[in-house]
């Protein structure tokens, strides 16, 4: 399935070819939605064999806020308008161009993209290319830029060049573009750091196409009429661009390439950078380990690159604080003022753009060091560089550029790989380092043979950090693009969105027929479990008028298991950032398990995202003497857990244990219907659990910090209507009981038993939902905390207990297990 450039190695592969070279208009990954339609709920994930297919892929859904993708949506600061008014020189005649962009594109004739081993074939004689950059922003191990170079018929670097270029005398033009689009990169506001990086970065990638002979075209506006213009200014009709994963991304990024091909009949040529060949890709990571081959070298950076079109103005780009303001502004411009989300997304958006870890980004990012070589720095395979002189103005001092005391910033006790995740996930969500070039610099690093061992047996504990998260970029990367057709359930899709660097996953249900101004149902699986668990509801409540979203934390399921410091915090923000740049619009949010305490967590402490709360057997200690002041006093002083090396011994232990009961466990967790604990089930979970960096997670809990009282946060802390959906029959602790000590301590709690165990969502889906709809429908929507409109909360479901008055809140009550 790997197609090949001609003039590459053969280990060098660019990427999945589909049937005669041929990818999706839309994508470069297609999808079957009849398959999709037809499966079962519950079936398990198609074989590698199924990853490619021709027919594109429709969507139903917009991966939120809906935006319309017109420059006029941006709301721009006067000093920002220059941006979009950049002088342009005119367009030289073209015959070629010329006679094709005047006639009307015929659809029916239409060519779809093309993976970019087609490029040197089907490459008209004369035209120049456009080489989009997006996630890509570099020259290095660039299979894009390198196959368009040689295409060109000059520079081209080690590969050499030839296949419909213009001869190495007379190179055709080469234009590499980057498209500021305010709202498709509206995201970097909401990292720390982000949009300073992104201007850094393209000056940088800037200097670096400079010093090869070309140049960067920027321009600020939306892609769909940014590429177009850009295309036809060039004189194009060749686009080459890499081939996306998220769909925030993808789906976009087809539509300009959709509107060039309208437009102009340019064809678009897609690339991938993978470390191992799709043809033996496994979704259970062990197996793809054993069998996968050897690692794709990186390609070495062009020795030249062809002229850059001298007709078309390059553009300025924005400098750091300007492109802040361009993102923050269009971020924000996505919520209605004055919402709940507004103003956390304001607060948010002002959090990234200040403190350590946003300034170590910005520092890193505009350092005069190159990621590679900041790289090699971390690695120990380059010394310190000296820093250029400052200016005579500046009252800065010259000084060695070092990474020590950032790495020592960065370590987490039990997270080895903690430091290289927390200095170079911008590097890789920019695409300014390649998941190759970082294995390769690791095994340089540890003076082994390249793919010799195992990223875990380098010796070097850093190289060990670099080479196991360029491994897990591939295999995600990988099983996100098989992911495309994996069945959850009817009317149920699945998209991958990457946060902080590592790709997660999440299920997204679409109603046919929306419920007017209806917040959205946002559904949080439990420890050890994932989105697809909540496989029984999200039709259900779909087919009720809702958008719902089942995300699967980063750590769990099919998500990155990223070296980062899990906890509370962690998968709460997850949450957060997750409403605000996916959901976009305020949600009721349900958890089971541990994800009841992370949802109430988000309620606590983001309560403008928010507008009901269900709880489903929730985590959390119920503590009717819980002090904050008492709290915030034990987190300061920390928590001492045992040595390392006890709790690498135990939890893998404990892990090895688990992952060899899991079939028996579930069916114990699932009391009323065990059938509901299934082999579709038990296998995800053993699936998940063989992913390298699965174990790291679970050791995460020896170093998790104290949590809030369950009951102080719904009580004191959020406030607002809550459904406590208790299966009664849980045996991981006495269910009842902390059901009715919820239900004593908390005013705003209403009670419902039902017979089921721990996770009563998957066991009795039904009536969960019955459930779900009716404390939405009364105590969000008419506004009735205690449940007394029509119908009740019994509905036959369980044994339903009153809400007690404010005065019961005082009862004694023992304290809960969590």
């Amino acid at each position: 399935m790997q197609g090949r450039m001609s003039f590459q190695q053969p280990q060098h592969s660019t990427g999945l070819s589909c049937r005669g070279g041929r990818v999706s208009a839309l994508t470069g990954w297609a999808g079957h939605r009849a398959r999709k339609q037809a499966a079962a709920p519950g079936a398990p994930a198609p074989s590698a064999a199924a990853t490619t297919a021709t027919a594109p892929r429709r969507h139903a859904l917009s991966p939120a806020p809906t935006r319309a993708p017109v420059p006029s949506r941006h709301t721009i600061s006067a000093p920002l308008l220059p941006l979009l008014r950049a002088p342009r020189a005119s367009t030289p005649s073209s015959s070629s161009f010329s006679a094709a962009s005047s006639a009307s594109p015929n659809p029916a004739t239409r060519t779809s993209s093309y993976d970019i081993s087609e490029l040197p074939r089907r490459l008209g004689p004369t035209e120049p290319i456009v080489l989009w950059y997006r996630n890509d922003l570099r020259v290095d191990d660039h299979p894009g830029l390198t196959a368009a170079a040689a295409a060109c018929g000059g520079g081209g670097g080690s590969n050499g060049g030839g296949g419909g270029g213009g001869g190495a005398d007379s190179p055709r033009p080469l234009a590499p573009v980057y498209l500021i689009d305010p709202e498709r990169l509206s995201y970097l506001a909401f990292t720390p750091g982000g949009p300073e990086s992104l201007s850094s970065s393209l000056e940088r990638l800037r200097c670096e196409l400079r010093s090869l002979g070309s140049d960067l075209a920027v321009r600020v506006g939306a892609w769909e009429q940014g590429l177009t213009g850009l295309t036809r200014e060039v004189g194009a009709r060749a686009v080459v661009s890499e081939a996306e994963v998220e769909v925030r991304w993808r789906l976009p990024a087809a539509a300009a390439l959709d509107r060039a091909a309208d437009a102009l009949g340019a064809v678009s040529y897609g690339w991938q950078a993978p470390l191992w060949s799709a043809d033996r890709f496994d979704i259970r990571y062990r197996t793809w380990r054993d069998r996968r081959g050897p690692p794709a070298e990186p390609l070495p950076a062009p020795s030249a690159l062809p002229p850059f079109p001298s007709w078309v103005d390059p553009g300025r780009i924005p400098s750091g604080a300007e492109m802040r303001q361009l993102l923050t502004e269009a971020a924000l411009a996505a919520y209605d003022s004055g919402s709940g989300l507004a103003e956390v997304a304001a607060a948010v958006a002002a959090e990234c753009g200040a403190g350590p870890e946003a300034e170590r980004a910005v520092r890193l990012a505009g350092g005069a060091d190159s990621p590679l070589q900041l790289l090699k720095m971390y690695l120990g395979t380059a010394p310190p560089a000296a820093a250029p002189p400052p200016p005579p103005s500046s009252s800065a001092s010259s000084s060695l550029v070092s990474l020590d005391e950032d790495v020592a910033a960065l370590r987490r006790p039990g997270v080895d790989g903690a430091p290289f995740t927390g200095l170079f996930s911008a590097a890789k969500a920019l695409g300014t380092l390649s998941a190759r070039r970082v294995f390769w610099e690791a095994y340089v690093a540890d003076g082994q043979p390249y793919g010799s061992v195992e990223p875990r047996r380098l010796r070097s504990p850093a190289a060990v950090a670099a080479a196991v998260a360029a491994e897990a970029a591939d295999f995600h990367r990988a099983l996100a693009v098989l992911d495309d057709d994996r069945v959850v359930a009817p009317g149920v899709e699945v998209h991958f969105w990457r946060w902080k660097g590592g790709l997660t996953d999440y299920c997204v249900a679409e109603p046919a027929r929306p419920l007017p101004g209806a917040p959205a149902v946002l559904l949080v699986h439990g420890f050890g479990a994932f989105g697809d668990q909540w496989r029984g509801n999200m039709g259900a409540l779909a087919a009720a008028g809702f958008r719902v979203f089942a995300p699967t934390f980063p750590g769990f399921g099919r998500s990155q298991k990223a070296a980062v410091p899990y906890s509370q915090d962690l998968w709460r923000d997850f949450l957060r950032d997750f409403t605000l740049q996916v959901v976009g619009s305020p949600v009721v949010v349900a958890g089971n398990s541990i994800g009841g305490f992370i949802c109430t967590a988000l309620a606590a402490d983001y309560p403008g995202l928010v507008r009901g709360l269900v709880l489903l057997n929730s985590a959390g200690p119920v503590d009717p003497s819980f002090d904050i002041a008492a709290w915030r006093a034990a987190v300061a002083a920390g928590r001492r857990a045992p040595p390392a090396a006890v709790v690498s011994a135990v939890s893998s232990a404990l892990f090895w244990y688990l992952e060899r009961t899991v079939p028996s466990t579930l069916k114990w967790l699932y009391p009323t219907n065990p059938a509901k604990a299934d082999e579709w089930l038990a296998q995800e979970i053993l699936r998940a659990a063989g992913d390298s960096g699965a174990i790291d997670v679970f050791k995460s809990v020896w170093y998790l910090p104290p949590p809030r009282a369950l009951n102080w946060l719904v009580a004191e802390a959020w406030r607002g209507p809550t459904l406590v959906l208790q299966g009664a029959l849980d045996p991981l602790n006495d269910a009842r009981s902390r059901a009715r000590q919820l239900g004593e301590l908390c005013p705003n709690v209403q009670v419902q038993l039902l017979q089921a165990g721990h996770c009563p969502h998957d066991e009795v889906p039904e009536q969960v939902n019955e459930a779900l709809l009716g404390f939405i429908r009364r105590s969000v929507l008419l506004g009735d905390p205690e449940g007394r409109g029509e119908g009740g909360e019994g509905s036959g479901a369980g044994v339903a207990v009153a809400a007690p008055s404010p005065s019961s809140s005082s009862s004694p009550a023992g304290k809960g297990k969590a």
